[in-house]
This record gives structure tokens, C-alpha cells and sequence, in this order.
């Protein structure tokens, strides 16, 4: 028998194969394989029932604000400084933050000097009375015999002028004793109000000069949000006026009274300051981060509640039910209030989306 060689072979088998995998792959694709559709017209798949409340959309009239940051200041804050040269001896200011009341010891400062002079004061006031009350039994006993005859009228004239000389010499000492008491008493330093020390600048031993800040005092139960607010804005504020504040770190908004406008405006920024009061949170303390919202024109808005909007990825979307079936309509949002979210584009009043019973 001839011998077969199934090396030559192996290649045109291939290609059969290979044809014939193409050829069986065609079928399929052409639906060779697949059962007939009855001719007629195609029937439409039966939509189902869109679940999920149903809310019409409407305009609603808000009113509208621009926001305004600022930070929140003492309305009453006190630079407590030294009036006299001295040394440091009693610091009772401890931390920043301390509280203080009204008249308790800050500073006390080395006064030997000053008691010194305090009591020489007071020695020359005693001399000066002695003299007077010897000029004054010398003019009261002239008199006397300038009465009887026995004196000439010049010598009571010339213990009255001694007399009037000694008084006057009194005065003298007597503003002279205050005066030092006074400087005496400007050693001992004592919070003139009750507040809080914002910061301490001096150390025990220091060497204090007059007019040298010692310490910052401000009342925490007066505060104020000082806000920066554009001067088209400004002009829509009034003192007295009742504006919103949101200080950041508490989130919470508080009622505020527009208590100054500062009438000059800043050149650069074309601002103005704009000083709101009110009652505190607790827990609000000076340099905090505040806004204001000063209020602009009312408006229409589309509003639709959050639990209707959904996202994917950064795209946010909202079921609209149109011909009574659920239909992705992406959408654009503006501000959220409360539980309802702004919408800008995608929706016009009177259309109707689903909410979701719980959020997706």
C-alpha cells in the first residue's frame, strides 16, 4: 500500500477546520439556531408600576442671602497697662484665659519709693497744720487785744496775712499727701473690669515702664461678629436690623442685631464693617470664624426633596415619571435647606419625580 503522509495533510485540515468553525459562527449570529418570531407588529414590554412617592415640582418663593464672614470680637475688650515706673513683685495673672471679677489684684509692682514719699507727704502736712493752728491762736488773740486797745490795728493785720500764709501752706501739703497716695496706689494694679485675660505680657522681676501693656481684659458676656461685607451688600443693612449668623465651629445659626456700620470704606477691598450683636452660644469665644447672612430679594426656586436625588459618581439625577413610567432625568443642584435641595436645571415646574421611600 501506498503510505500516507499526514504531514502534508495536517495544513489542509486545519483550514477546513478553520472554515468550518467561521461557517457555524455565522449561523448562530444569523439566528440559524434561535426559534422564529411570528411576523406582526412588535409588542411593547409592559412597563412597571414606578414605586416610591410621587411630588409635583414647584416654584417656591425664597428669600434669597449673600453670605458675609467675619470673626467674632469682644464688644468691650481693656488694655490694662502700667502708670508708673517699677519692678514686678506679686503677678497674679497665671494662664490666658483666666477669669477675673472686677477689683481683684493683677499686678503689684515694688512701691518703697513711692510709701516713702507718701509718708514724707504726710509728715510735712502734719508741720504745715501745726503752723497753721499757731498762726490761728496768734490772730485770734490779736484780734482780741486789737478790741480791748491794747494792740495796734497793723499787728492784726499781720497775723491774719501769717495766718492766711499757714492755711494756704496746709492746702499745699494736703494735695501733696494725694498726690503721692495716688502714685502709691498705682503700684497695686486690679482688673477694671469682669472678664477674661486674653494674654499676659509681663513676668515676675520684669521692670514695667509707664504706658507698658500688662494685660488684654475683654467681657465674654459681650461678644460681636465683626463681618466684612461688600458695599453693594451694605447698603441692604440697617442698625437695628435682625440678620442670621452661623459661627462655623458650633454650627448653629443664632439671631444677631446689626449694632454698627462703619461709615468708612476700605479702599482696596471696596468693604465695609459691619458689627452684629446678639445673644452668645455657649462655648463662643473670641477669634472665632462667623458668617452673616445679609438678606437679598425673594425668589422662585425648584425644589424637590434630597431623598429624591441620587448620584453616580459626581452626577446627580432624579427619577422623573413620564407617560407613567420612571425615567432618569440628570439634573444640576444648587443650595439644600432643610430636607429640600435646589434645583437649577433638568426639572420644570409641574413635572413629577419619585421619592424614594428610604434614600438610594
Amino acid at each position: 500500500m501506498p503510505r500516507i503522509d499526514f504531514v502534508r495533510l495536517r495544513r489542509p485540515l486545519q483550514v477546513l477546520a478553520g472554515l468550518l468553525v467561521m461557517g457555524l459562527l455565522l449561523a448562530w449570529l444569523l439566528g440559524a439556531f434561535h426559534g422564529r418570531v411570528p411576523p406582526g407588529a412588535p409588542q411593547r414590554p409592559t412597563a412597571a408600576a414606578p414605586d416610591g412617592e410621587r411630588f409635583v415640582v414647584a416654584a417656591v418663593a425664597t428669600p434669597r442671602t449673600e453670605t458675609a464672614i467675619g470673626t467674632v470680637r469682644a464688644v468691650a475688650e481693656t488694655l490694662v497697662a502700667s502708670r508708673i515706673l517699677g519692678r514686678v513683685r506679686t503677678l497674679a495673672i497665671t494662664r490666658a484665659g483666666q477669669p477675673v471679677q472686677q477689683g481683684d489684684l493683677l499686678v503689684e509692682l515694688d512701691a518703697d519709693d513711692l510709701r516713702a514719699s507718701a509718708d514724707q507727704a504726710r509728715a510735712v502736712l502734719r508741720v504745715a497744720e501745726t503752723r497753721r493752728d499757731k498762726a490761728q491762736l496768734d490772730f485770734e488773740r490779736s484780734r482780741e487785744l486789737v478790741q480791748q486797745g491794747i494792740a495796734a490795728p497793723d499787728r492784726l493785720d499781720t497775723d491774719r496775712a501769717a495766718y492766711d500764709a499757714a492755711e494756704a501752706e496746709v492746702e499745699r501739703a494736703r494735695q501733696n499727701v494725694a498726690g503721692a497716695e495716688t502714685a502709691l496706689g498705682f503700684a497695686t494694679i486690679r482688673a477694671p473690669i469682669t472678664g477674661i485675660v486674653v494674654d499676659k505680657q509681663v513676668q515676675p522681676g520684669d521692670v514695667v515702664q509707664p504706658g507698658q501693656p500688662i494685660c488684654t481684659l475683654y467681657d465674654p458676656s459681650r461678644l460681636q461678629l465683626v463681618a466684612v461685607v461688600r458695599e453693594d451688600l451694605a447698603g441692604r443693612l440697617r442698625v437695628g436690623q435682625s440678620v442670621s449668623v452661623t459661627i462655623d465651629a458650633l454650627g448653629e445659626p443664632c439671631a444677631g442685631t446689626v449694632s454698627e456700620i462703619v461709615p468708612t470704606a476700605e479702599s482696596r477691598s471696596r468693604s465695609f464693617e459691619v458689627k452684629v450683636t446678639g445673644p452668645c452660644h455657649p462655648g463662643v469665644v473670641t477669634g472665632m470664624f462667623g458668617r452673616l447672612q445679609v438678606p437679598l430679594d425673594t425668589v422662585d426656586e425648584l425644589r424637590v426633596p434630597q431623598r429624591a436625588v441620587q448620584s453616580i459618581g459626581q452626577l446627580d439625577f432624579v427619577r422623573a415619571v413620564v407617560d407613567g413610567r420612571p425615567v432618569r432625568r440628570y439634573v444640576r443642584t444648587g443650595r439644600r435647606r432643610d430636607a429640600d435641595v435646589e434645583i437649577l436645571s433638568g426639572l420644570v415646574a409641574g413635572e413629577v419625580v419619585l421619592v424614594p421611600a428610604t434614600p438610594r
